[in-house]
């Protein structure tokens, strides 16, 4: 598998991050990217969990952790992908991408 669930040190005890490697795939193609964008997903449900609950403010609160680490971990995503585009990183050497 290639999600580490991590924790992360921050002002919530209940805050983790999710390293999503790359190392495997050819950022450089579509289905590389795509795979890479699964894992990303996949870590962002593991990081926030899901979307429900019994109440609306759990709910809410998913919702936003979701916004958040998607915007951020995409951020990420695209400089790793503009990285393997320009040549700048060899696939077994691709920075990963930590979901918080």
């Amino acid at each position: 598998m290639a999600l580490t669930a991590v924790p992360f040190a921050a002002a919530s005890a209940q805050t983790r991050s999710v390293k999503v490697h790359s190392f495997d795939l050819d950022l450089a193609t579509a289905a590389g990217q795509a795979t890479l964008q699964q894992r990303i997903h996949h870590a962002v449900d593991q990081v926030c969990g899901p979307a429900t609950g019994a109440r609306m403010d759990e709910i809410m609160s998913a919702q936003a952790c979701s916004n958040v680490a998607q915007v951020k971990a995409m951020t990420q995503y695209e400089a790793v992908v503009r990285a393997a585009h320009e040549g700048k990183v060899a696939s077994s050497h691709s920075p990963d991408v930590i979901v918080r």
